[in-house]
């Protein structure tokens, strides 16, 4: 079996039994974005709080002086 399937018949195994299949499918969606998400945060780092307030405060700036 590809490491792939076994990844998503582990998943599978974790969702709630009472769901129908479009619910299913909502939720492996949104568990494999959540995977990639945190293997991206891994790879390639996080912004701080403080970071996000700059670039934003930054852009703002921009936004009213022009």
């Amino acid at each position: 079996m590809s490491s792939s399937k076994a990844n998503i018949i582990e998943k599978l195994n974790h969702i709630s039994n009472d769901m129908n299949e479009e619910e299913i499918i909502e939720r492996l969606y949104m568990l494999m974005r959540l995977e990639h998400s945190r293997n991206r945060c891994d790879e390639e780092g996080v912004y701080s709080d403080e970071e996000v307030a700059e670039h934003f405060a930054v852009k703002r700036k921009r936004v009213t002086q022009a």
